[in-house]
């Protein structure tokens, strides 16, 4: 399996073996700091691992046995270890024990274990830990009132649960409405969000939520500015709203603005933000309604009339040379289909983004540090006050 952190990527191998490369500014990648690796470097301390989780600029791994290994930054103590001190080597996570899944966004993170309970750890502002309290844990703490849970997603200072029963609870921070409860106020203890049907599957974005329901449709709530509710429109909502066009669900994801569904046909949907062509789409169109991706998961790439007519026009050149050189048919045969074949559509690196990740971006750093930026306004105002005296 492979996850990925704020600017570092994980893979586990066949073997149990981890694998880390790219930022390594406080040891998430496992390695000894300063340096960072634009390749591959096995992770020392670690053995029989099946699942890895990639947090801001922390690691988390689950082994075999049940227990979970953390590494990187800890100022929030994101590895659960009993302190606040960074690690470049793996250390265990105290409390956490019989752990089945583990999800990591942000700085904290969500451990299920075998008898269906949640442990959580890390920064807790928001009451993301979801144990009723504002304090940061720096060992695992059991999360308030959950039973029988079948899977646990994060998003950027919120979590999620799904029960065996198909209902799905939600708490810690909420300015987006992104725990679907109908309202934008924060919760400290999980809460069933209402007004969608048996939930199978779930999936945190950065600030919305998306749940697949068993009879294959995707459900979304938060926000969703940028396309990503898949409602057609540009704006959120604290509710869930169903995704239009789409049936059969068999899985979903969620990124900071965009969305993502397979279905039983294994053609890939996307929709949201697409500044930089993150939709696979063949043009920087923002989605607001799911629209299929050039990747079919099983014939490769798999392109309609339809579609290439909607393609920036480098894109069309990449698949008129694909024509020309005979490694694909003509679009206007019904589709252009390269099995598993890799081919790199040009892309536009430059443009600036055409959406509101700025203010967000403005906005969650203001929420990161209420406290350094109320203490540093009040000197300003002190220091005035000082100087105003002075003068007279």
């Amino acid at each position: 399996m492979v996850s990925r952190g704020y600017k570092h990527t994980i893979a586990v191998d066949t073997e149990g073996r981890v694998w880390t490369w790219g930022w390594n500014n406080y040891g998430q990648l496992g390695a000894e700091l300063p340096a960072n690796y634009n390749y591959p470097q096995d992770v020392s301390g670690l053995k029989d691992i099946v699942a890895v989780e990639g947090g801001h600029w922390h690691t988390v791994a689950l082994d075999s046995k049940g227990e979970v290994y953390a590494f990187g930054h800890n100022f929030y103590g994101e590895l659960g270890s009993g302190d606040r001190e960074h690690s470049e080597k793996p250390v265990k996570v105290i409390g956490a024990k019989d752990i089945k899944q583990i999800a990591s966004v942000g700085y904290f993170t969500l451990a299920l274990d075998k008898n269906g309970e949640v442990w959580a750890w890390g920064d807790n502002n928001y009451g993301q830990l979801g144990d009723g309290t504002q304090t940061i844990r720096t060992q695992a703490v059991k999360v308030k009132g959950l039973k029988n849970v079948k899977e646990v997603a994060t998003g950027w200072h919120f979590s999620m649960a799904l029960l065996e029963d198909g209902t799905v609870w939600m708490w810690g921070d909420n300015p987006f409405g992104q725990l679907g409860l109908g309202d934008y106020e924060d919760r400290l203890e999980p809460t069933q969000v209402t007004g969608i049907p048996k939930i199978k599957k779930i999936a945190c974005g950065s600030w919305h939520s998306m749940a697949l329901s068993e009879d294959g449709e995707v459900w979304a709530w938060g926000h969703g500015k940028n396309g990503m509710l898949g409602q057609g429109k540009e704006e959120g909502s604290p509710s869930p709203v169903k995704a239009e066009g789409l049936n059969k669900v068999e899985d979903i994801g969620a990124g900071c603005f965009q969305s993502i569904a397979t279905d039983e046909d294994k053609n890939v949907w996307v929709w949201g933000e697409n500044w930089n062509g993150q939709l696979g789409t063949g043009n920087y169109q923002r989605m607001t309604r799911p629209s299929q991706c050039l990747i079919n998961l099983e014939k490769g790439v798999h392109v309609s009339e339809k579609q290439f007519s909607g393609m920036e026009g480098e894109a069309q050149q990449w698949v008129n040379q694909g024509i020309k050189e005979k490694k694909m048919p003509d679009p206007a045969d019904g589709v252009v289909q390269v099995a598993y074949k890799r081919a790199d559509i040009p892309g536009n690196y430059n443009q600036k983004p055409k959406s509101d990740a700025g203010y967000i971006s403005f906005m969650t750093f203001v929420r990161n540090n209420e406290k350094f930026l109320l203490s540093l306004l009040l000197n300003i105002i002190l220091i005035g006050i000082i100087i105003k005296i002075r003068k007279k």
